[in-house]
């Protein structure tokens, strides 16, 4: 496999803003087409936003084949040598979206053909950019200081990453012993000082709040849910918050205990999952995979 893209820890500053600008301009001009490469065959474990991602970057003019395929659908073809073996004659390459990392690297290396594997675990990957499309939106990501309350998933990690490394600052909250990985936290604060950002990481809620222009709200975990319940938000937190200080939530159909009813009535609540946010993110990340050079150093 020429490269499998699990996060945005793995993407540089400039290839991040490249991302950025293809989706950008996958939002304002339309369809952007790709030069003609071989064709390729895809393999998603995630129909939705993928499926439409391959029509948004031009799949029918380069002669991409737009496939349902999941990983578990390929594994009931028959182990992984056979499955990789049958569906890899089908094109001179294929292109592994949304799969695991130790499925996609099996049928990789079992496959008569190159791989690309774009995306990782949980969608964190896609999600992260849909978010930093939501936030650009709102100001330049610069200008941004996001706060994450609650135990900082990897989605909020990569959102994390991608802002600070875009010159952004971020805080992080949470109770004693819950501290994000300090491996992941010390590449988000590399990031921001190189970009001019800052990275604070706190168990106080008022104080990582303060002067945020986007505050990220993880749900509650399954576990220990009573050490998270003080940061809980309401009303009188986001004061301290920039005006106009977007508060985002992963599960925007189920707010839950996280946020009070009259914060989101305020109308402050931005649902950074929306479906086009995400199909302009997996459109963004098809698109600069499939771009002729990166096609060319897998297919050798």
């Amino acid at each position: 496999m020429s490269r499998t893209l699990l996060s945005l820890a793995a993407v540089s500053p400039p290839e991040l803003r490249d991302l950025l600008a293809r989706a950008t301009l996958i939002y304002h001009d339309g369809h952007r087409p790709l030069h003609a490469v071989a064709p390729l065959l895809v393999l998603s474990a995630s129909p939705r936003p993928y499926g439409r991602a391959a029509v948004q970057v031009g799949a029918a003019r380069i002669g991409l084949e737009a496939s349902t395929y999941s990983p578990e659908e390929v594994r009931a073809l028959g182990e992984w040598p056979l499955a990789a073996a049958t569906i890899g004659r089908a094109a001179p390459a294929l292109v592994l979206l949304g799969w695991e990392h130790d499925a996609a690297n099996a049928f990789a290396a079992a496959s008569p053909s190159p791989c690309l594997g774009v995306e990782g675990a949980s969608g964190c990957t896609v999600g992260a950019l849909a978010d930093l499309l939501a936030l650009e939106r709102r100001g330049p990501l610069g200008g941004h200081r996001l706060t994450v309350v609650g135990d900082a998933s990897p989605r909020a990690l990569d959102l994390a990453t991608g802002l600070a490394s875009l010159g952004g600052s971020v805080s992080f909250v949470h109770p004693v012993g819950y501290a994000p990985d300090p491996e992941r936290l010390t590449l988000v604060r590399d990031r921001a000082a190189a970009a001019g950002g800052s990275v604070l990481d706190t168990t106080e809620l008022m104080e990582a709040l303060r002067d945020s222009t986007a505050v990220l709200v993880e749900p509650l975990p399954k576990e220990n849910q009573d050490r998270f319940r003080p940061y809980s938000l309401a009303r009188h937190h986001i004061r301290v918050c920039k005006p106009g200080c977007a508060v985002m939530h992963r599960a925007h159909e189920s707010r839950g205990a996280e946020l009070s009813a009259a914060l989101v009535d305020d109308g402050a609540w931005l649902a950074p999952s929306q479906r086009q946010a995400e199909s302009l993110a997996a459109a963004a990340l098809l698109g600069w995979m499939l771009q002729p050079d990166r096609v060319r150093s897998v297919l050798g």
